[in-house]
């Protein structure tokens, strides 16, 4: 019987033999600590990591005792050479240290400088809120824009404060310098879209003024019931091209909303004891999909207005005995086609009971 051959094939590295630029490409797609680790492949191999346009430093949050990515981001960032940084996203958390050598500023600056299209800053550490580097508030790149946590919001004056191209922002439990830092951010949004707001307590703003007119999308969340000084706390909104919006507040505060004429679909859910006006409700009479949650007050405060294009209504009421108002509210809503009412939340109180 013959012997059988043996036929040694060789492996060939086709990845490597790609052009520079196609290598960052399929980098940019994979974990930022992933692509670092790729320098240790070959020579060829060493440096290309340090061209990636998209970058993203995350702390596990599960687990205090690993070391801070702060370390890693810090030195990575010292290495990275691209000229252009698409996405750069920055989460850290309590075992982040809070000495000197933490330096968020110097690496935002750089990612505005390297004309940042996409910047996400979380800082979730024990130290009390940072200002970022005043560059951010006028990088002409930059398109979406998330800032989280203990950051300072601090913008510089109107004259120097311009985002040309920023359409999404989301401002998290974040803390304002003042009142006129929020308004001079805002101001400075000329084509912004989507906007999400989510509050703390703290926050160093007692009227929130959104007035935006390119603004299409608007999330604002408050769930802060036990603010104890309220009285003066005011949420204003002057945003006239709104088609989708979501405001949820149990603080307590008070609202002024200007009319929204192309409203599309709003939800909203405020403090039972809150008692609107009509201008309130009336803002939202060109809706045409509503969910509300609904007080007594809310509910006749309702039957005042003529929700002429309203289709779909959802409701949610606080309480057992609105039927008969709630039938002058129906009259109210000519082109109604779907009603829902829900009543888990009733049930649940008299089970509670």
């Amino acid at each position: 019987m013959a012997e059988a051959k043996i036929e040694e094939i060789g492996c060939e590295d086709r990845i490597s033999a790609l052009p520079e630029d196609v290598l960052v490409e399929i980098l940019d797609l994979l974990p930022t600590k992933d692509v670092v680790a790729t320098m240790i492949l070959s020579k060829r191999w060493l440096s290309i990591w340090t061209m990636v346009r998209t970058l993203e430093y995350k702390e596990d949050m599960d687990d205090e005792s690993k070391k801070s990515v702060w370390w890693f981001l810090n030195k990575s960032l010292q290495l990275h050479k691209s000229p252009v940084i698409d996405s750069l996203c920055i989460e850290l958390g309590p075992q982040c240290p809070t000495t000197d050598d933490v330096d968020i500023g110097k690496w935002v600056a750089k990612a505005v400088d390297c004309l940042v299209w996409t910047l996400t800053i979380k800082l979730l550490w024990s130290a009390g809120p940072t200002s970022l580097p005043k560059s951010l508030y006028s990088c002409d790149t930059l398109f979406e824009l998330t800032l989280s946590d203990q950051i300072l919001v601090n913008v510089p004056s109107s004259s120097s404060a311009y985002l040309p191209f920023l359409s999404d922002l989301e401002l998290i439990r974040v803390v304002y310098k003042d009142e006129d830092s929020l308004v001079t951010l805002l101001s400075s949004c000329p084509v912004l879209e989507t906007l999400f707001v989510k509050r703390k307590i703290d926050d160093n703003v007692k009227k929130f003024t959104i007035k935006v007119p390119s603004l299409l999308y608007l999330w604002y969340i408050n769930d802060s019931s036990d603010v104890v000084d309220y009285t003066d706390r005011c949420l204003v909104v002057d945003a006239p091209a709104v088609n989708t919006c979501r405001i949820t507040d149990y603080s307590l505060d008070s609202f002024s909303i200007e009319d929204m004429p192309c409203l599309q679909d709003a939800n909203i859910n405020v403090e039972e004891s809150y008692h609107p006006d009509d201008k309130f409700l009336t803002s939202f009479s060109s809706v045409l999909s509503l969910h509300l949650n609904l007080s007594d007050a809310m509910v006749m405060r309702c039957t005042n207005v003529n929700f002429s294009r309203l289709i779909k209504l959802s409701i949610c009421p606080y309480g057992p005995d609105m039927l008969e108002t709630l039938l002058l509210l129906l009259k109210n809503a000519p082109k109604l086609k779907e009603f829902l009412v829900d009543y888990v939340r009733i049930i649940l109180l008299l089970f509670l009971l």
